[in-house]
């Protein structure tokens, strides 16, 4: 039995080179990924964020209840996002007042971790959602936690920013959807 291993050989090689090929695509397509994260500024390079009065990325997801949650379908009136996390002590303290945002603002608010909650584990607050998902993480470029985003009624992004600046992000919120719930609260009274 006569090999030919001249043929082996070829066909070693180039089973060889498209393996480095196919590795080569994958480190390009890291890279790529990598440097979208970012954006020129004149002569500076900083971290590419959502900025105030852009379109917010719309999303379709579920939430907790399983519910279709779309945030195309809340532009009705402005949503407050948070983003949090289940292991920040920080992100615990700003949570423990979304019944109180709730009960003040007539807004949605968006309660967002990228890691699994215990179903049954949040609180039902009215117009209040909580959503697991690391994808919107990613597509609202999302560093750390927790961030804030107030979306306006037409879908774009009214104010930005951390827990330190709560009151001011809330003061981009017309104060009559602060007034009239306050007339609500009065009247039921």
């Amino acid at each position: 039995m006569d090999v030919n291993w001249g043929l082996i050989s070829h066909i070693g090689l180039w089973l060889f080179l498209l393996m480095q090929f196919a590795i080569l695509l994958y480190f390009l397509k890291q890279i790529t990924q990598f440097l979208n994260r970012f954006r020129s500024v004149g002569a500076t390079v900083e971290e590419k964020t959502l900025q105030i009065g852009e379109k917010a990325p719309l999303f379709r997801v579920k939430d907790e209840r399983n519910e279709q949650i779309s945030l195309a379908d809340f532009n009705n009136r402005h949503t407050i996002m948070i983003f949090s996390s289940t292991t920040c002590g920080t992100c615990s303290t700003l949570l423990s007042q979304v019944p109180f945002l709730a009960d003040t603002y007539q807004t949605n608010i968006f309660v967002l971790t990228h890691d699994k909650r215990e179903k049954g584990s949040t609180p039902s607050i009215p117009n209040t959602y909580y959503i697991s998902s690391a994808e919107l993480f990613k597509n609202y470029y999302i560093k750390k936690v927790p961030t804030i985003y107030v979306i306006d009624k037409e879908g774009h992004i009214a104010a930005r920013g951390d827990m330190n600046e709560l009151e001011s992000l809330l003061s981009v919120i017309p104060k009559q959807n602060l007034a009239s719930t306050r007339e609500t609260k009065l009247a039921q009274l």
